[in-house]
C-alpha cells in the first residue's frame, strides 16, 4: 500500500512565514517520539531515502525517493518534478520542499517502514523540521540526516564509524553528530516522527553500509537526483 496523506493535518504550502510558524507548532504537537527496534518484531524491513535536487538558480526541483531492503537492494524508485513552493529561508525547508517530498513518497509503489530525510527533525527551532513535517503528515517513521549542523557550537564525533556526540538544544530537543563512514565528515541525526534519538542513531547505522557519508537509501536518492537533473539540462 502506498503512503497516504493525513488529510486532517493538511495545510497550504504557499503561506507567510507567520502562518508557517503556526503550522509548524501545530504539527510539532503531533510528533511522537518512541523507540523503533533495529531488528526483530517491529523493525523496518524497507527504508526509503528522499532527496531534492535543484537547478542552479533554485527555481526548479526534482524530488527523488529510493526504497531499499536490508541487503541494500533497490526495490523501488520515484521522481517528481516541480517548483519549490517558497524561496529558501532557514527554518522553513519543510515548506520549500515538503510538498514535493510528500508527493514523491506517495508515488512509490510500495510503502517504506522508515524514511530518511535530508533535513532536521525535532531539533528544529519550532520542533518541526523537514523530517518531522513529512513524518507527521504521512504517519510514517522518519529520521533526519542532514549534513548541516543544528547547534551553534558544533562538536565532531570520534573518527570511527559509529562514533557520535549528543547535542541538546536550549529547549531540550536532542540530536547528535555521527560518523557513518570512517574518515568521512559527520552528519547530524535527529528523530523526526515515531522514532527517538537512540533508535534514530541505531537505524542510521544499520541502514548504512559504511561506503557513504549518509545511510544508503539517502545516498542512492541523492545520486539519482543528480543524474535526473543532469539529464534534464
Amino acid at each position: 500500500m502506498p503512503l497516504r496523506l493525513r488529510t486532517s493535518l493538511a495545510h497550504p504550502w504557499i503561506i507567510t512565514h507567520g502562518e508557517a510558524d503556526a503550522v509548524q507548532h501545530r504539527l510539532a504537537s503531533a510528533v511522537e517520539l518512541r523507540p523503533m527496534p533495529v531488528d526483530g518484531p517491529g523493525s523496518p524491513k524497507l527504508a526509503a531515502g528522499v532527496d531534492v535536487a535543484y537547478t542552479k538558480d533554485g527555481t526548479h526541483a526534482w524530488a527523488v525517493a529510493v526504497v531499499m531492503d536490508r541487503q541494500f537492494r533497490t526495490l523501488a524508485t520515484s521522481v517528481v518534478e516541480g517548483e519549490p513552493d517558497i524561496p529558501y529561508k532557514r527554518g522553513y525547508l519543510g515548506f520549500r520542499e515538503g510538498r514535493l517530498t510528500i508527493e514523491v513518497l506517495m508515488s512509490l509503489g510500495i510503502e517504506p517502514d522508515l524514511v530518511f530525510c535530508d533535513g532536521h527533525g525535532v531539533v528544529h527551532e519550532r520542533g518541526c523540521g523537514l523530517a518531522s513535517h513529512v513524518g507527521v503528515l504521512l504517519g510514517v517513521p522518519t529520521v533526519g540526516v542532514p549534513k548541516t549542523p543544528f547547534h551553534s557550537v558544533d562538536h565532531p564525533p570520534g573518527p570511527r564509524r559509529g562514533d557520535f556526540y549528543v547535542l541538546t538544544k536550549e529547549w531540550g530537543a536532542q540530536g547528535a553528530s555521527v560518523r557513518l563512514k570512517a574518515g568521512s565528515k559527520q552528519v547530524y541525526i535527529s528523530p523526526g516522527h515515531l522514532t527517538d534519538l537512540d533508535s534514530a542513531l541505531a537505524l542510521a547505522l544499520a541502514w548504512s553500509s559504511g561506503r557513504h557519508r549518509v545511510p544508503d537509501p539517502l545516498s542512492a536518492a541523492h545520486t539519482l537526483g543528480v543524474k535526473t537533473r543532469s539529464a534534464a539540462s
